[in-house]
């Protein structure tokens, strides 16, 4: 930020006189200040929503406005608002509660060059983050201009990896004679060449991929076969590219030139491109388009704009499957009228899909139009629309989210909205019915709720919940095999990553409770999914202090006994830094789970220093190495060979290995090479919530 700049100040503090003693001290530095001292939260909202402003300086101790509702409230309005706070409190714990309750930093009252420093730091931050989502905006519309001309290009244009199209549009699959792009993505590329032709293009896009531009041709002529079986001579070009972030070979068929349309003939067409024929209002594109532009607006000083995003509840079971498409396509144009009977001339209203609705507002209003919404909400609710003399009642949900100078893209507005209708859902017992209105509001930070507090009271109520995920064998084991994943259940009855609390239960001295609920119910849950025939083992974490617990391997005899499940069936998992940092006691362990005739399995293996060394005191079985190497394999880092050796040098040791973050199909023929027996990650499956992975189709 330019000195020279006005910085537009927000004053929370008890005292007029020490809200001018810093206006007077900024200026006096050099920084030119338009400064507002709020003196109630009303103000505050009023303030934000109808101004722009740039930082916030709050006592610690301030009456009118605490703090921590001043930091609610700009969180709830979506603004990019530092807040630092000024105390009279000496040592750490002032610092670390005001960087708990969201505060930029903290600063001890009078000391006004440390204050100095802070402004223009975090000045500078926040240009900095402006700067970031305005070149994150630059680039997603250069990708969807890119997309639109590659979509609406006369030239036949495909991409294609590893003999498959990753993408083609729509006169690449007329060229063949498919209506629909969608058909052809799932062809062979070969299944598109004459069987005589097959062999000289399949060399030809060999070479090419190996020697690339240095290739003795770029271009090849072959006899294509189309749709219904017809021959037809075909000429492409071929290029190296990357898309959609997967290095590829692009294909192009050139149009033949035509005489553009008349301009008349165009503006036509843009006003049809531009809408819905069935409703008659703005489509999707056109008002993506307004909302993209209403971000940068935003982002360039504009007081903002409102999302209003509007689904029909359960509109295909209540509406269509019971009275046909016919009465379902009239409601959604009834509906379609009654909302633009709501709807001002400034404001935006498109049919977004089939049930759904946008509505995009200037201003930040969030109170007005979320009132607005919630009585929509309910005339709908009380409306019964009569189509061709069937009758029938609908309801339906609307999401706000606040476009701000803080809002990312486009996108992330419209996930702020669909956010808030999952809140409302989630009230309903079969989380399908909304009929009302929300604006969305971050969700406070773990501290913010006291994460200590969250985890003292999920151990009591036993508020965890397992999640598992397969890891699938690569050399054709039988046997299923699942790693045990732990989520916390806050009070809203939301899922709390590890991550986010782990640290906490690590902190009040709880986390072996939660390890051995985690093993008692994996147990439990195994015991009864073995009970109907399946032959399935699961790998359970378990922390450091676990790890080091003497009264640990006692327990789990009994466990295992009292369940009268093999012991062979659980498989123990442990952290390579742990291991090290702990080695006595993980030898120990070792030794016992083998007496127990159970298994060890070490994860994010190599990372250590001498990992292989730490195997000679803790012969674990199974080794998982770290998510990296995978990683760095998949982002083309060249860690194939890094990968490949550690799991020959393991493999000669005779341990079980286990690939984890299998993310995307490229890494899979280095694994397959390096002969690793299991692999893990989302392209295979995410976690869910029961053990349901169907092992036959890697079979």
């Amino acid at each position: 930020m330019n000195p020279n700049d006005i910085l537009r100040l927000l004053i929370i503090n008890n005292s007029r006189s020490e809200a001018e003693r810093l206006i007077s001290m900024l200026n006096n530095a050099g920084r030119n200040t338009r400064a507002q001292h709020v003196e109630s939260e009303d103000a505050l909202v009023k303030l934000l929503q109808e101004q722009s402003w740039e930082l916030a300086i709050a006592h610690a101790e301030a009456e009118n406005l605490a703090p921590a509702d001043a930091i609610r409230q700009i969180k709830r309005l979506n603004k990019d608002i530092p807040v630092i706070l000024q105390t009279e409190e000496e040592g750490s714990h002032p610092v670390v509660d005001g960087l708990r309750m969201g505060a930029t930093d903290v600063v001890r009252m009078d000391e006004d060059q440390h204050l100095l420093l802070v402004i223009n730091r975090e000045m500078s931050n926040r240009e900095n983050r402006q700067a970031r989502r305005k070149a994150d905006r630059k680039f997603k519309e250069a990708e969807r201009r890119s997309q639109q001309l590659l979509d609406s290009s006369r030239d036949a244009i495909a991409y294609v990896q590893d003999g498959m199209f990753l993408y083609v549009n729509q006169s690449f699959s007329e060229r063949f004679g498919y209506e629909d792009p969608d058909d052809v993505l799932c062809l062979p590329t070969i299944d598109l060449v004459a069987k005589a032709d097959q062999e000289e293009t399949k060399a030809f896009l060999k070479e090419f991929t190996l020697k690339g531009e240095e290739a003795e041709s770029t271009e090849i002529s072959f006899t294509g076969l189309t749709s219904d079986g017809q021959e037809v001579k075909q000429q492409i070009s071929v290029a190296h590219a990357i898309f959609d972030e997967e290095p590829c070979i692009q294909l192009v068929m050139r149009a033949a030139k035509v005489e553009a349309n008349s301009a008349e003939f165009e503006a036509k067409l843009d006003e049809i491109k531009q809408r819905d024929v069935q409703t008659g209002l703005y489509n999707r594109q056109f008002f993506m388009e307004k909302l993209e532009a209403a971000v940068d607006k935003a982002s360039e000083g504009d007081k903002g704009f409102t999302l209003t995003y509007i689904e029909a509840d359960a509109f295909f079971d209540r509406v269509e499957s019971v009275h046909g498409v016919s009465v379902a396509d009239g409601i959604v144009k009834a509906l379609a009228e009654m909302l633009s009977s709501q709807i001002k001339d400034e404001e935006c209203l498109a049919r977004f899909s089939d049930d759904t609705f946008a509505v995009l507002s200037p201003g930040t209003s969030a109170d007005r139009l979320t009132t607005r919404a919630r009585s929509l909400c309910k005339s709908i609710a009380d409306k019964v629309f009569d189509i061709d003399g069937k009758t029938a009642q609908i309801t339906i949900t609307a999401g706000l989210s606040l476009i701000t100078e803080a809002t990312k893209d486009a996108e992330s507005a419209i996930d702020q909205a669909l956010q808030a209708i999952e809140e409302l859902r989630k009230k309903d017992k079969e989380k399908i019915t909304g009929n009302d209105a929300l604006l969305y509001e971050p969700k406070e930070t773990a501290e913010g709720q006291s994460i200590t507090k969250a985890v003292q009271k999920a151990v009591d109520n036993n508020r965890f919940k397992l999640l598992f995920q397969p890891v699938i064998s690569l050399r054709g084991n039988e046997n299923e095999l699942y790693e045990v994943l732990m989520r916390m259940v806050d009070d809203k009855g939301e899922e709390v990553q590890p991550s986010d609390f782990l640290e906490a239960a690590d902190n009040i001295g709880v986390t072996t409770k939660i390890d051995r609920w985690v093993i008692l119910e994996s147990i439990k849950m195994l015991s009864e999914h073995r009970a109907k025939g399946n032959n399935t083992s699961l790998i359970v974490n378990l922390s450091r202090h676990s790890l080091t617990d003497d009264s640990l391997l006692p327990w789990l005899g009994v466990a295992f006994k009292a369940a009268k499940l093999p012991t062979d069936a659980i498989i123990f998992q442990v952290r390579e830094i742990d291991v090290t940092n702990h080695l006595n006691a993980a030898k120990a362990f070792c030794t016992g789970i083998s007496k127990l005739k159970s298994n060890l399995c070490i994860a994010n293996f190599g990372c250590a220093m001498n990992h292989f060394t730490t195997l000679k005191h803790v012969p674990a079985a199974y080794i998982k190495v770290d998510g990296s190497f995978t990683q760095d394999v998949q982002n083309g880092n060249e860690g194939a060979d890094g990968l490949t050796n550690m799991i020959k040098e393991l493999h000669k040791l005779e341990k079980i290995t286990v690939v984890p973050f299998v993310e995307n199909a490229s890494v899979l023929s280095t694994l397959w090479q390096s002969g690793v027996h299991y692999i893990q990650g989302h392209y295979l499956q995410g976690p869910a919530e029961g053990m349901n992975y169907d092992f036959s189709m890697d079979g």
